[in-house]
């Protein structure tokens, strides 16, 4: 079996890393990086397009339910980091220059000078080390070493490497020393056009949406007029807005979709579901993980990639409408405008292979292990390209395993979970007919099923072609269901 995982950047070695500091809701980014290749970041304003040589056209989408942006996307541009928004200041000040390398590849992006995407302190000085968090008795060095060695809730947060054995080591010894060490001459300040926090940045810079494609921004919004959404001072805010289908009534399929990052001060992150059921178009209002027959369609967490499927798939669409999800923590002391979310490109150029969003998983909960069977009716070879586990506060792993009709198994997932990193991995795996795919969901406690955060969930949405093979025969939940 080949496959290839999604590789995200931002690795936050500490505390409540790129998420807020409750313990209580850190679990998975019910959101997460979307299933891709390359680093999202260009520049661009919000609902802002990019013709295809580069002039600058704003427009509004005469179709609504969005703002259009000209085919071919935005063009690339210089100075946003890997992980889709503006740039963190990494310099690092005082730092032994081990110590530093090691904070400035996995935890600047979110911990800079200025701190980004939901995390509530920086990491750039051995002061921020020394700090206590309000309430604690251990400082912040103490607890990152604590949240390193965490199993269950680990920083960095999946699905990114866990810190080597060596990298470990040397942020013990210098802790346990009391932060002892000559200081780096080599601090590493921010590449140009560095900022550490507001702006806009969208699209991907390595790669290029297709000539015959369409991009439309979904963005936070206070209205359909299209003006930003101000986000109150709360820690921990759900909030959806609705959008109607940009592109009107025409049969269109999913080719890319990219970040759009406005205010990384106070966004965590954001998820896109896709509805058979229409919905009010420019209509929002707080939510609770509450998506009742409406497909993932793709997600953004710090360090999350662009959604680029390949040349010949494309993703299929229900005519309902979108909903766009958005994980703020705004501990700013004042109010926020934001309007990040989503650029989503589509072309009517139908392609061969059209895939969909498919679940697997189990309704059959309230245990600490729970597990589902998948037997699709499929007649022929299924192709998977990307997988998004999706459980809530309390799901800690999931796994599936495909179950070959001639015998033997494959690992197709197996990875830790936290509800406030949820993430898509990237793969290339064919089910044959006859095949099934177990998944298995680990929970802190047992938890009934329900759709609210404090109840809980065991789904892997998968997108894979043809749309519809890797399903049952008849489901009464939804289309393109394989649960159980």
């Amino acid at each position: 079996m080949k496959s290839k995982t999604a590789e995200l950047l931002c690795l936050a070695a500490a505390l409540g890393a790129c998420s807020s500091a409750s313990d209580a809701n850190t679990g998975a980014v019910e959101t997460g990086a979307a299933p891709g290749s390359g680093n999202a970041g260009t520049a661009a304003a919000a609902g802002t397009g990019t013709t295809k040589n580069g002039a600058s056209s704003a427009g509004a989408s005469s179709a609504g339910g969005g703002t259009s942006t000209s085919a071919g996307g935005a063009s690339a541009g210089s100075g946003a980091p890997p992980s889709g928004g503006p740039p963190s200041d990494t310099t690092m000040a005082g730092l032994p220059c081990d110590v530093s390398a090691i904070l400035k590849k996995n935890c600047a992006t979110c911990h800079g000078a200025a701190p980004q995407f939901g995390a509530t302190f920086s990491m750039t000085r051995v002061a921020d080390f020394k700090a206590a968090p309000a309430g604690s008795t251990k400082s912040i060095g103490q607890r990152a070493l604590e949240r390193i060695a965490d199993d269950q809730r680990p920083m960095p947060p999946p699905p990114n490497a866990r810190l080597s054995a060596a990298d470990i080591a040397t942020l013990q010894n210098w802790i346990s020393a009391g932060y002892q060490g000559a200081a780096c001459t080599d601090t590493g300040a921010a590449g140009a056009g560095g900022t550490s926090g507001g702006g806009t940045s969208a699209g991907d810079p390595t790669t290029e949406t297709p000539s015959d494609a369409q991009c439309y921004d979904m963005v936070a919004r206070a209205s359909a007029a299209g003006d930003k959404f101000s986000v109150p001072t709360a820690p921990d805010l759900y909030q959806c807005f609705n959008f109607k289908p940009p592109w009107g009534d025409k049969k269109v399929q999913v080719v890319s979709a990219s970040p759009i990052i406005d205010n990384a001060k106070v966004l965590h992150h954001w998820i896109l579901y896709n509805s058979a059921s229409a919905v009010s178009d420019g209509s929002k209002g707080s939510c609770v993980g509450a998506h009742p027959n409406a497909a993932f369609i793709t997600g953004w967490a710090p360090g999350g990639q662009a959604l680029q499927l390949p040349a010949d798939v494309g993703l299929r669409t229900e005519g309902g409408g979108f909903t766009l999800e958005l994980h703020y923590n705004n501990k700013q002391g004042e109010g926020q405008l934001d309007a990040s979310g989503a650029r989503v490109c589509v072309t009517e150029k139908m392609r061969p292979k059209e895939a969909a969003v498919h679940w697997l998983g189990t309704q059959n909960l309230n245990k600490i292990t729970a597990s589902g069977t998948c037997k699709p009716a499929n007649t022929g070879p299924v192709t998977i390209l990307s997988m998004s586990p999706h459980m809530h506060l309390q799901g800690r792993h999931m796994t599936t395993i495909i179950n070959r009709k001639g015998g033997g198994t494959e690992m197709l997932l197996d990875k830790p979970f936290d509800f406030q990193t949820q993430i898509s991995y990237s793969a290339q795996v064919e089910i044959q007919p006859g095949d099934t795919l177990t998944t298995t969901c680990t929970f802190a406690t047992p938890t009934p099923f329900g759709q609210g955060t404090n109840q809980e969930m065991c789904y892997n949405f998968v997108i894979a072609y043809p749309a519809g093979q890797l399903a049952k025969t008849f489901s009464i939940l939804r289309k393109y269901d394989c649960t159980n």
